[in-house]
């Protein structure tokens, strides 16, 4: 990482350390639970409003490699894919992943799915023209979302596009106790484990704050969608 961010090289070495804590293995061993109980992935697409845009949009800031964080089963992989984007798809579930393959592999889609912890990317520099985060970061802390969105504009192209759903979540049922920065930690049997976050406006335009946000768009169901670039 980059010294080059809103963290400092002292903080983001203690993240790096976080990563490795109780909280968040239990985390992850949240997803692996939950993804490990879906048998085949369901493969018909969400009915989400800013969904046919994507293509489009993403034509239109010359992307043709994207990246798919958190893609789960591969959904919106496969969505661009279809479009003939070069997709890579990159998820903490194996099982996910497993899913993802075989999706695509029923279409007959060249898909790069791959297991790997958003918060520890590791590509070079400049391979994706694109990123697309579709409800992914809810699901950082703050400083985890910071320091991986900093990780992002290394691995796009100059000028590379990214696109991320942010819903509006939080403070609904179930039994869970905050960290320091207001994020849910799970402890009901359900989603024991799984961090959830609130991101709100104010919050999203620091975290883009060294990025230039082409469209900042709120959803009637609350949902923000913001396209930005490196």
């Amino acid at each position: 990482m980059r010294p080059d961010e809103n963290l400092s090289p002292a903080r983001m070495a203690e993240l790096e350390a976080w990563l490795d804590s109780n909280v968040y293995r239990q985390n992850v061993e949240f997803w692996e639970r939950a993804w490990n109980m879906v048998k085949s992935a369901y493969t018909q697409m969400p009915d989400l409003s800013y969904l046919p845009s994507l293509p489009a949009g993403l034509t239109r800031a010359g992307a043709r490699t994207v990246l798919d964080l958190g893609c789960g089963s591969g959904w919106l992989s496969v969505f661009l894919a279809r479009q003939r984007f070069a997709v890579t798809g990159v998820d903490i579930s194996p099982h996910a992943i497993e899913l993802g393959r075989q999706w695509a592999a029923q279409e007959g889609l060249d898909i790069h799915f791959e297991v790997g912890d958003i918060a520890r990317l590791s590509y070079p520099d400049g391979v994706f023209d694109a990123v697309v985060a579709n409800s992914i970061f809810e699901h950082l802390t703050h400083d985890l979302a910071t320091m991986t969105l900093a990780r992002l504009k290394h691995i796009l192209v100059p000028g590379g596009a990214f696109v991320g759903c942010f819903d509006k979540v939080g403070g609904g049922p179930g039994e869970y106790y905050e960290l320091a920065d207001h994020t849910h930690v799970y402890t009901d049997k359900g989603r024991k484990g799984m961090m959830l976050r609130n991101f709100n406006d104010d919050e999203l335009r620091e975290l883009f704050a060294s990025w230039t946000v082409d469209d900042f768009t709120t959803t009637e169901s609350g949902t923000r969608i913001v396209w930005a670039h490196s």
